[in-house]
């Protein structure tokens, strides 16, 4: 009896093995990239929360400062009961002085200050430290009719480019009447 042709087994063993590899592999590349899409999806969504509760938080320093400066409560933006408006607020608000109220929304994108670590419009700084983001941020303040204007409503719209938005709203009361 002759022995079976074995001729060409070895290379149809090292063909399976190298499709089972290379199955595995682009699993692998796969689960990679979601990775990299998913940790770069949650960091922008980070961004946005942190930067919309900080023009919350900006709003409500430049309510305050109006008590502390005795201009009123909320004189800075100046919203008649029932009526609201859109800002750009940033830092350069508070410390260079701006004449109140903020700037009107205009859409525009928050610039990130490298240096300072600080998101903004406008920057003394030298172009290279500085960053044009794809954030822009929408402080909205309203004075509801029902408040007698004694409530002050803040609304942050933060969006970025891949159309998602994050909105966070405060509620601040004349502690003061």
């Amino acid at each position: 009896m002759k022995a079976p042709d074995r001729k060409g087994q070895s290379l149809l063993e090292a063909m399976i093995a190298l499709g089972v590899l290379m199955t595995g592999f682009l699993g692998i590349m796969t689960l990679l990239s979601q990775s990299f899409f998913l940790s770069r999806t949650t960091s922008d969504r980070l961004t946005a929360t942190y930067l919309a509760s900080e023009g919350i938080e900006l709003a409500k320093n430049l309510i305050d400062h109006d008590v502390y400066a005795g201009n009123g409560w909320g004189a800075c933006f100046a919203i008649p009961v029932g009526g609201s408006g859109d800002y750009e607020v940033d830092y350069a608000t508070l410390t260079q002085g701006q004449s109140c109220p903020p700037a009107a929304y205009g859409g525009r994108h928050l610039i990130f200050d490298q240096t300072a670590h600080l998101y903004g419009y406008n920057f003394s700084n030298a172009a290279d430290d500085l960053v044009v983001t794809g954030f822009t941020r929408d402080v909205r303040v309203a004075v509801p009719a029902a408040s007698q204007g004694n409530e002050i409503v803040v609304t942050s719209i933060v969006g970025w480019p891949n159309g998602q938005t994050i909105m966070l709203e405060d509620h601040f009361y004349n502690w003061r009447p």
